[in-house]
């Protein structure tokens, strides 16, 4: 009997939120702030015994990197959403009385929170995947399919002394559409503190992330947060050439942020500067990050690593898109 190895593991894995406790939905995961640093926590030990024992032979499908997203995801626990995460964190539950809260007030979030939370659950599912890959007996074929899946776990999961940019960075991931990112691609956050344009003597928190793509150049996004909840973006974007095609999607993911922004109903203000640089200016561009002064910082607004996250599909999104008509127009050129 051949059995789809993606639909057992989201099988178990969506078994293992639902054993032991009522289906009265995640929130009651959510109770009080101490609940929150175990949330998702349940006994899954029937539905464990219940994997490890199968006697037929496994026989994997092929998974593609946007069902491994939603697998990472189903296997770390954690919601569909990055706001919806961050709902449950800060307000222990998911509603649109709190997703809406969230989106409108300058609260914070202890980062120590979200490590905590990722460390936890990633255990149990390293544990889990590491049995699986002992007990599995379809062959060579399953035990490197779990041993890929391991390894982009272990890739995602923020190290014990991971800074808070390296978590930020990690959880973007974690809520891109398709996992892992290609080659070529990259992200990477960075938290400044800045001086308020508006104010000398007081200072901003600004998320900046750096995102590199395959066909329409390096990203550096400033995210602000000003003191009326309202949000600054500053997108600044260096292209390999002048290339009016690259312009048009650079001024479309413009557009898509501020279609975002409004449909989430967030005040935001955007400004965006193209710029042109040879190959090797490019590749020096996508480095200055490293260079970054960083702010060591504990708490964030979740506001900021929602409309990183965003901004962040956006780009990659048209990024793929772009790569994928390459691909069609390149089978249609070589069958003519």
């Amino acid at each position: 009997m051949k059995i789809d190895y993606f639909k057992i593991i989201n099988t178990f894995v969506k078994g293992a939120l639902a054993s032991g406790v009522e289906n009265k939905g995640i929130n009651e995961n959510f109770k009080a702030a101490p609940e929150a640093k175990n949330m998702l926590q349940t006994n899954v030990l029937a539905n464990q015994n219940a994997l490890l024992n199968l006697s037929q032979e496994i026989k994997f499908n092929s998974i593609n990197r946007m069902e491994q997203a939603r697998l990472i995801k189903d296997l770390l626990k954690l919601p569909g959403e990055i706001e919806e995460l961050f709902s449950l964190l800060v307000y222990k539950n998911i509603s649109s009385e709190t997703l809406e809260a969230l989106l409108k007030q300058n609260q914070k979030l202890n980062m120590d929170l979200i490590r905590e939370i990722l460390e936890k659950n990633s255990k149990e599912s390293l544990n889990k995947l590491l049995k699986l890959c002992g007990q599995t007996s379809g062959g060579a074929q399953n035990t490197d399919q779990i041993k890929d899946i391991l390894a982009l776990l272990s890739q995602i999961i923020p190290k014990k002394e991971a800074s808070a940019h390296e978590i930020l960075t990690n959880l973007t991931l974690l809520y891109l559409p398709w996992l892992p990112l290609s080659e070529k691609q990259d992200i990477e956050i960075r938290i400044e503190k800045r001086k308020n344009k508006e104010d000398d003597d007081s200072e901003q928190t600004a998320l900046v992330i750096y995102i590199t793509t395959i066909n329409i150049g390096v990203f550096k996004i400033s995210i602000v947060l000003n003191k009326d909840s309202s949000v600054k973006i500053e997108i600044e974007a260096t292209q390999e050439k002048d290339n009016e095609k690259i312009k048009a999607n650079i001024n479309k993911i413009l557009k898509k942020i501020n279609q975002q922004a409004r449909k989430d109903k967030i005040n935001v203000s955007t400004e965006l500067f193209i710029c042109e640089a040879g190959e090797n200016e490019i590749n020096s561009t996508s480095q200055k990050k490293r260079e970054v002064v960083i702010s060591p910082t504990k708490e964030i607004s979740p506001i900021l690593v929602i409309m990183a996250q965003k901004i962040a599909k956006i780009i990659l999104e048209m990024d793929e898109k772009i790569s994928l008509l390459q691909k069609r127009e390149k089978i249609l050129l070589e069958e003519n």
